[in-house]
């Protein structure tokens, strides 16, 4: 069983009240020391299951305190390995069925750091943005999957749009809108980007590589789907590194950048195509995201909060399930002649 650490810094005469406040859950070890100006310090060793559950009622208590903070550390190795308490042949009850669930994932905490520094408008996410639309450009026109696909390795469009699937579970509005300002700039600079190259810059629409992005097809659904489903998994089990095939697999710089590539060449209908494909991946990764967060468990610390999520993530998934139903239709519509789709 993984282990980590959690240090906790407040005000001396409340220490005693930690004990107490987690009387509850299984702490492997505590220690406590004094700190100046009357503060105290506590350690607590806690399997990686226990982590949310601790960090859940610290976060309720130490919030109207004065400079009190809880802070999760890393364990690489706990020597000699604790023994978890329980006894041998007893059989699991609900709440080891929980917590085993919750080791297999970070606690939201930690997911929710992790998220969050993906929606920063920074500099940097610009750059990468500019760069990596113009490295598709190049590998689109050149019709080259090898700089296609560091193109989708650059782009950092992926973590927005798992911020806002985040951002409707936990009904956290900050954190939605930030990821929608986010993804509108990169996506809008990532068309401008093709629509300029695509100004000065012969493009022939029948590459192969161009071609392929400016229809959408049920495989593309489903591959959508599957890779935003791909892509919580691999945020929540800790395995950043893990997002990189998700990238490559749900690539929106690649249509985007088409797209702009069409308009500036004037192949309107081919442009928006290749929007639209653009467009069907991102409903479906933020649909994909809200259920799978949801099936692992992935809730705000509070009651209200709860409340609160469950109301916004119900409205999120419902208008992006209509959204995904919408674009079901036409796809059936065009297979049957009814519409007419770019080719």
């Amino acid at each position: 069983m993984a282990h980590q650490l959690i240090e906790i810094i407040l005000p001396e005469g409340r220490a005693e009240d930690i004990p107490e406040l987690l009387h509850d859950v299984i702490i492997i070890g505590f220690w406590r020391d004094q700190l100046e100006d009357h503060r105290a310090r506590i350690h607590l060793l806690v399997e990686t299951g226990r982590v949310e559950t601790v960090l859940d009622a610290l976060e309720t208590y130490l919030q109207p305190l004065p400079d009190a903070r809880a802070i999760l550390l890393p364990v690489e190795a706990v020597i000699p390995q604790p023994e978890n308490g329980k006894p041998e042949g007893e059989e699991q009850d609900e709440e080891e069925v929980e917590q085993e669930k919750k080791a297999a994932r970070i606690s939201h905490q930690e997911l929710y750091n992790d998220v969050a520094t993906g929606v920063s408008l920074s500099t940097n996410y610009l750059v990468m943005v500019v760069l990596s639309a113009i490295i598709a450009a190049i590998g689109l026109v050149r019709n080259d999957m090898a700089i296609i696909i560091g193109a989708m390795v650059l782009a950092p469009l992926l973590l927005p749009n798992v911020a806002f699937a985040l951002a409707n579970t936990l009904g956290d509005t900050e954190l939605g809108w930030n990821a929608v300002k986010t993804a509108i700039v990169g996506l809008s600079l990532a068309i401008l980007i093709g629509t300029g190259i695509g100004l000065f810059v012969s493009i022939d629409p029948s590459i192969a590589a161009i071609d392929a992005r400016t229809r959408l097809g049920w495989s593309d659904l489903l591959l959508a789907l599957a890779s935003g489903s791909a892509g919580v998994l691999a945020l929540t089990g800790g395995g950043r590194f893990s997002l990189v095939g998700v990238m490559v697999a749900v690539a929106l710089m690649p249509p985007l950048v088409t797209g702009g590539l069409m308009f500036g060449a004037g192949f309107y209908q081919k442009g928006f195509g290749a929007l639209n494909l653009a467009l069907a991946n991102i409903i479906c990764v933020n649909l994909a995201g809200v259920v799978t967060f949801h099936l692992q468990g992935i809730s705000p610390t509070t009651w209200w909060e709860k409340n609160k999520a469950r109301r916004a993530s119900r409205r999120a998934t419902v208008l992006l399930s209509l959204l995904f139903a919408l674009l079901g239709g036409l796809l059936f519509f065009a297979n049957q002649g009814i519409l007419t789709v770019a080719r």
